[in-house]
């Protein structure tokens, strides 16, 4: 008899934990949804994809033949946190504009027409601003809603 009873709980919480992921998952996806979020769906590895930020000073840059590059940074929080890398890449030469979005913990750049600068660089200039960059995403796709 014990033992009926001990291979029946042990069988209602196998298919509760085998259960649970699925419908937690689903539930968040709605409250996701329900919440009003800018989320344009996965990239091709499942992750959020990146968008630039709408600032006129980043679409004037766009328009005059700039680069956009969009990098989701680790631990960027705050105002302290923008005006590091702001004062970081609004130094360098090759910057036509510069915006850090706290709410999407992004950093916005358009590069000056003409100009590049690789993945590599741009990691080590984050890092001189100290912190991490997660994704770096590129191209005039970023600034299509």
């Amino acid at each position: 008899m014990l033992r009926s009873v001990f291979v029946s709980v042990l069988f209602t919480f196998a298919s509760f934990a085998v259960a649970s992921p699925a419908s937690a998952q689903m539930s968040h996806g709605s409250d996701y949804k329900a919440q009003g979020s800018d989320y344009k769906g996965p990239d091709s590895k499942g992750e959020p994809k990146l968008r630039m930020s709408d600032q006129p000073k980043l679409h004037a840059a766009i328009a005059a033949g700039g680069e956009p590059i969009v990098a989701k940074v680790l631990g960027v929080v705050c105002e302290f946190c923008s005006t590091a890398m702001n004062k970081t890449f609004g130094k360098r030469d090759d910057v036509a504009a510069v915006y850090v979005d706290l709410d999407e913990s992004t950093l916005n750049l358009v590069l000056k027409p003409g100009e590049t600068i690789t993945d590599k660089a741009l990691r080590k200039a984050v890092k001189k601003s100290g912190y991490k960059v997660d994704k770096i995403e590129r191209g005039p796709d970023l600034t299509q809603g």
